[in-house]
């Protein structure tokens, strides 16, 4: 895996996302859709006049009064019609198989899975947004993205997609709620664009144990020893990828002078390759590594190379989605297709081989957990923060982004 996105990537500026949310709200008040229920509630959804079949590019509805089971019933009948669901999401082989293979047998429709970077898939999003030729029904990616799009006007909002009784049951979730993502502050309340189906707490210090005893390490500051200087390793944290959120929170915990000490006095070694960062730290170039992901690390600990996490006193880490929402394209060309994935893809079924493929714990209560335990949100710790909440995100991390790039150079 070459990319990945820790709920990073976002670039608009700040007054670029304000200045958004007016058209967006016009936008959501000229489509007039069905509200969304809340979090925590299962959305109903919301009766149509009339019977009719589906047309094509339009989702299936259903007579007045009919029973929601009988909808969901037409939904899947049309679904099968469209034949195909194109879905955007990370591009780990194993998760594009599981996914496609794993949708056919369930409904018997063929999924045209891309897997690009989350950048190249916006760009091509935006293009075809404008262009009125929507080619792409549902995206697997990050919140920000979702925020973002969101503040184009390119994703419908999703709980009146959610329709499967096997999902709607918030007993499934943790906490039992659904997880709707929060919207963007300004932006309607029941405006939520994606659900949020995974959460997790990024390994963003691991260790050779060979090399650098993790008992050595209590503090973050530790990582400033005279004896670290040029044995540290870290995802670069100027490009959107597992880099940014790590400094961008050292940067919050403290401060500006100690970025500057530990990246640039400890020439850390930048790298924006995923593997190639994890095994120069399993195999010993490096001692030290930050902002390494699961699916690698666990490549390499399956060989027996000796990684571990290191998780210091000051600063115990942060929960964030990962890859782990999932969002509607607006305009989508197999809306009905749309919709019947969306529901399989938040299934025990689906969400077991999302966590498989990704090692992202996911938020359902009943998987089989498959994400290693050191990145799993304990209910003993308080995290520093969520990534996942926009008002954290647009206030505080946006912000340490900017100042991180003006730290570290271009």
């Amino acid at each position: 895996m070459g990319s990945t996105e820790l709920d990073g990537g976002m670039t608009m500026s700040k007054a670029r996302w304000c200045g958004g949310l007016v058209g967006l709200i016009l936008l959501a008040v000229a489509c007039a859709p069905a509200a969304p229920a809340g979090v925590g509630t299962a959305p109903q959804p919301a009766a149509q006049p009339a019977a009719r079949e589906s047309a094509p590019g339009q989702p299936a509805t259903k007579p007045a009064g009919e029973p929601a089971s009988a909808e969901w019933d037409r939904v899947k009948e049309a679904a099968k019609r469209e034949g195909t669901v194109v879905v955007s999401g990370p591009g780990a082989p194993e998760l594009r198989t599981g996914i496609t293979e794993g949708f056919q047998k369930a409904h018997g429709i063929t999924v045209e899975y891309l897997g690009l970077p989350s950048g190249e898939i916006q760009t091509r999003v935006d293009r075809e947004q404008k262009a009125g030729q929507p080619s792409i029904d549902v995206y697997v990616g990050g919140s920000t993205t979702c925020w973002n799009m969101a503040e184009r006007g390119y994703v419908d909002p999703i709980a009146p997609e959610l329709m499967d009784p096997a999902i709607l049951n918030p007993a499934v979730w943790r906490d039992g709620v659904l997880p709707l993502l929060s919207p963007l502050p300004g932006q309607p309340p029941d405006f939520n664009c994606a659900f949020q189906f995974a959460e997790w707490v990024p390994p963003d210090l691991m260790v050779n144990t060979q090399l650098v005893p993790p008992s050595t390490i209590t503090s973050w500051r530790d990582l400033l020893k005279p004896e670290y200087k040029g044995r540290i390793t870290a995802y670069d944290p100027r490009s959107a990828g597992p880099g940014q959120t790590p400094a961008a929170y050292l940067l919050i915990l403290f401060g500006e002078q100690y970025l500057r000490d530990l990246y640039l006095g400890q020439e850390v070694a930048l790298s924006r390759d995923d593997r190639q960062l994890a095994e120069s730290v399993a195999r010993g170039s490096y001692g030290i590594g930050i902002g390494l992901i699961p699916p690698q690390i666990e490549q390499f600990r399956a060989l027996g190379l000796p990684l571990q996490r290191v998780i210091p006193a000051d600063g115990p880490g942060y929960t964030t989605g990962g890859f782990g929402t999932l969002m509607k394209l607006k305009g989508s060309p197999h809306p009905n297709a749309a919709r019947v994935f969306i529901n399989w893809y938040l299934t025990k079924e689906a969400q077991e081989i999302h966590e498989g493929a990704m090692m992202e714990p996911s938020l359902r209560a009943d998987v089989v957990r498959k994400a290693p335990d050191y990145i799993v949100p304990r209910a003993d710790v308080k995290y520093d923060f969520n990534n996942t909440d926009p008002d954290f995100f647009f206030n505080k991390r946006m912000p340490a982004n900017q100042t991180v790039v003006e730290i570290m150079g271009r």
